[in-house]
């Protein structure tokens, strides 16, 4: 067992650090795409439901409910669209009136969970996955070319994790959660009245920070089960450099003090906080074959009041207002044991953005979602089985009217909205010994 542990360990770490990130257009930039079992319930009742190990990342003391030792992986295939639609940007005869064509992208993020006795009473586990990405990218020429180009956010979040069992009706866990968080900003700069073709500005920054995640379980009778969970907030100090290609000679070595030194390559940092969220889940056995599930989750955007980076040679590379809300989301789901063998699963949620229509950007242009989810688990003995679940998510038009600098010192305004749709599937196997 040890060996097969540190060989998933390694590879899942290895596979992680390279693909996880989202173009989901998620609920900020914060990812819930961390169970297939989950997945196939819209996530309702995922602090109290304790099925399979991923329980670590939903409520650490699930893992009191699970038998032995158990080890989960599972995948998840993003694929998203969105496409901007302008209605009156201005300043076309500079930006054109490419619309940039589908921003969205299919990707893969993958998980990985393990948990084992520790004791009569206690669990241990260890999860990792990733539970923050954002992905937009646009075609070269597109007309908002100037307020982005690309912005990519990866994360990749380990945490061991306890639980113990106090009496027959409560379980409480706890975990630590070491995260790693990188970001890609990149945007183009216009020099037509400078008499060159558009430079190019690629911000690039990464962190380690900590944090940690607690919950409770109590089961209420035999047929119903409550959950909390709470997870941190974490404060990444994100440190690296700004790039620029193409850049005139005039904006690079400008006599003006308040541009010198703007647009030379130099070390940047950057503040950003991870919202802390707080779920509240229940399941309730309705008979020998149905269970109902449902969940309410809090999550504390409202930390995210903007994006500033300060560079060596400028107090400020660039400054947005983001002024995010505190915002929650709902599920409902059930699922039917059809045979000893088979569970089928289904759930829907609604899923709160927390951008304001003033504020909204062209990095991060998310509206509130509806989830549609279906799933199943196949049970093929007592040592293996297979989840799989399929989410579409329906992404309210998000309205956008985003200022961007000229060169000579004048602004123009990217104005329209997005369309956009996400679709999930996930698979995820679950071994027990």
């Amino acid at each position: 067992m040890k060996t097969i542990f540190q060989s998933t360990l390694k590879s899942t770490l290895f596979i992680s650090t390279l693909c996880l990130s989202s173009h989901s257009f998620s609920s900020g930039f914060a990812l819930i795409e961390n169970s297939a079992s989950g997945m196939g319930q819209a996530f309702a009742g995922s602090s109290a439901v304790a099925e399979d190990s991923s329980t670590i990342f939903f409520n650490p003391a699930g893992m009191t409910y699970l038998k032995g030792t158990q080890v989960t992986t599972g995948l998840h295939i993003i694929s998203s669209d969105a496409e901007f639609n302008d209605k009156g940007s201005t300043q076309k005869i500079l930006t054109g009136s490419d619309e940039g064509g589908n921003a969205g992208d299919t990707f893969v993020v993958p998980n990985f969970y393990y948990v084992q006795d520790f004791g009569h009473q206690y669990k241990i586990g260890l999860g990792i996955n990733a539970p923050f990405g954002l992905g937009t990218e646009y075609k070269k020429s597109w007309m908002g070319r100037y307020t982005s180009t690309k912005s990519e956010v990866k994360s990749v979040n380990i945490n061991p994790a306890f639980s113990y069992k106090a009496n027959d009706k409560l379980s409480l866990g706890i975990g630590a959660n070491a995260q790693y968080f990188e970001t890609t900003l990149k945007s183009d700069i216009n020099q037509t009245l400078l008499g060159q073709s558009d430079a190019h500005s690629k911000m690039h920054g990464d962190s380690w920070a900590w944090g940690y995640n607690a919950g409770f379980i109590y089961q209420y009778t035999p047929a119903t089960r409550l959950g909390m969970h709470y997870r941190s907030k974490i404060s990444h100090k994100l440190k690296g450099k700004v790039k620029y290609k193409n850049i005139s000679p005039l904006l690079r070595y400008n006599p003006n003090p308040m541009v010198s030194g703007r647009f030379n390559e130099q070390d940047i940092d950057a503040d950003i906080d991870t919202p802390s969220t707080v779920s509240l889940s229940m399941t309730h056995q309705f008979n020998q074959k149905l269970t109902l599930l449902g969940d309410i989750t809090y999550t504390e955007w409202s930390n995210f009041d903007q994006l500033l980076v300060k560079g060596d040679y400028v107090p400020v590379i660039t400054q947005v207002e983001e002024n995010w809300d505190d915002v929650y989301r709902y599920s409902l789901g059930m699922k039917y044991q059809y045979n000893p063998h088979l569970i089928l699963r289904t759930g829907v949620a609604y899923d709160e953005t927390p951008i304001d229509d003033k504020y909204r950007t062209s990095r991060i242009p998310g509206d509130d979602r509806t989830w549609l989810s279906f799933g199943a688990s196949y049970i093929f003995n007592k040592n293996l089985s297979i989840d799989v679940g399929y989410s579409h998510l329906w992404v309210e038009d998000a309205d956008i009217n985003e200022e961007f600098n000229i060169a000579n010192g004048e602004s123009g305004a990217l104005i329209g909205d997005f369309d956009s749709s996400v679709d999930i599937l996930s698979i995820q196997a679950t071994w027990k010994f």
